[in-house]
């Protein structure tokens, strides 16, 4: 290999741990795994907080998806329905492990108690619309012709007996709060239906078979809802407008009967991708100027910052005064590319030797970024023998001359001390 080379660094160890975690505060997890590839290996505590952080992360998503429920129920119900509990100030990452655990067994308790006066007044709500339906029915039929002199009786609804009121209880109060509005109200209909067959044997009929579609949504909704929760959870703790839109089209997705699971899994993923781009970027400098030193390289001052700024930094080693290997970043892909660079007028009789000790770092290199989490794909590399130096600005060449112009000084004065006089 000569003097240029371009890689680009998956960083897998980075976003891939991020997205196959599943549920928690996934910010810090990366953070956690950044550190454990730099070698901060956590143990049991870490285990322990992430497992708490994946606790407090669904109980987010369960109260994210409960209110949403609450919501569509008080649009169809108004005043029937209660509000929703307030969740209170989340523990944030950096949490007392004890005091997360306690918080996440109040939240969950609290969320087990509204969910059930949920469904209650769920299914009482429901009742009440179904008898009020089959009242508007039964006002609707030919109506026998008024007597004279004998006041008309006031419609009421009517009293079904007990065995299908029981029945009508059961089914309703049987109906998931997640099942989408619109499919609410043609089950709600059904059993409106089946309040005025002719007999009380085909009410029940009736009733018995709705029970079978009422379990068939129950199902499609804790299917639908388990993933929905899977996905709210994954982007527990990231924060960004990628972040607001993947969950808008979650809650979204709540209420509608056959969403886009993995269009929204799709969605999830690109918004974790997006948030922890920034942070992928400075960990792969970092690991770069790491791996670097540790290969024997000297980095100029404020590598990393370099970098990122102004998206180019240099590096060099012992023995290389008027060379240099200029590195530039390019642009969003975490792609990396090295080539030698030298002051313009600069007298490079050494450009052969240094280009195969630059061509032996690179070897060193590689497994070094490895070592570090990264994955490193080689883009293009160019054949040893025949180098070629860019020339750049002498003033904006990165590292100090002096040096070379001191060793040359001394090579001048011991050849002229050399000369016959």
């Amino acid at each position: 290999m000569s003097a240029e080379v371009g890689v680009v660094f998956l960083a897998p160890a980075i976003v891939g741990v991020g997205l196959v975690a599943g549920a928690g505060f996934l910010a810090a997890r990366g953070v956690g795994v950044l550190a454990g590839a730099a070698g901060d290996r956590m143990a049991a505590r870490q285990t322990r907080g992430w497992a708490v952080a994946d606790r407090i992360a669904r109980i987010v998503a369960d109260h994210r998806l409960l209110q949403d429920q609450i919501q569509r129920g008080q649009a169809q119900f108004g005043a029937l329905i209660s509000a929703g509990p307030a969740l209170g100030e989340v523990p944030g990452t950096a949490l007392d492990l004890g005091r997360g655990e306690q918080w996440a067994g109040q939240a969950e308790a609290m969320l087990a108690a509204a969910e059930s006066r949920f469904r209650t007044e769920m299914a009482a709500a429901r009742t009440r619309w179904v008898m009020n339906e089959v009242a508007a029915a039964l006002d609707r039929l030919p109506k026998p012709a008024p007597v004279p002199g004998r006041p008309r009786a006031a419609a009421a609804a009517p009293a079904p007996s007990a065995r299908v009121a029981e029945s009508l209880q059961r089914v309703l109060g049987r109906m998931d709060g997640g099942v989408p509005p619109g499919q609410a109200k043609v089950l709600q209909k059904r059993a409106a239906d089946a309040l005025t067959a002719a007999t009380e044997t085909a009410r029940l009929r009736l009733l018995d078979d709705l029970r079978y579609s009422v379990d068939q949504a129950n199902e499609q909704v804790r299917r639908r809802q388990s993933t929905l929760r899977e996905l709210a959870a994954r982007l527990a703790g990231y924060t960004g407008p990628a972040v607001d839109g993947a969950l808008a089209a979650i809650s979204a997705a709540g209420a509608d009967p056959d969403p886009d699971l993995p269009g929204l899994s799709s969605l999830v993923e690109a918004a974790v991708a997006a948030t922890l781009a920034p942070m992928v970027r400075d960990y792969t400098r970092q690991a770069l100027r790491e791996s670097l030193e540790e290969i024997g390289c000297t980095v100029e001052e404020e590598f990393d910052t370099a970098l990122g700024v102004n998206g180019l930094a240099h590096l060099r080693r012992d023995g290389w005064e008027d060379l240099a290997v200029r590195v530039r970043s390019r642009g969003e892909e975490n792609a990396y590319y090295f080539n030698m660079v030298a002051p313009a007028g600069a007298v490079a009789d050494d450009v052969a030797a240094i280009e195969h000790q630059w061509c032996s770092a690179v070897d060193k290199l590689l497994p070094a970024l490895e070592a570090h989490g990264l994955q490193v794909t080689t883009t293009h590399r160019s054949e040893e023998g025949d180098p070629h130096v860019q020339n750049v600005d002498p003033a904006r060449f990165p590292f100090e001359r002096r040096r070379r112009d001191d060793r040359r000084r001394d090579q001048d004065q011991r050849r002229e001390r050399k000369l016959p006089r």
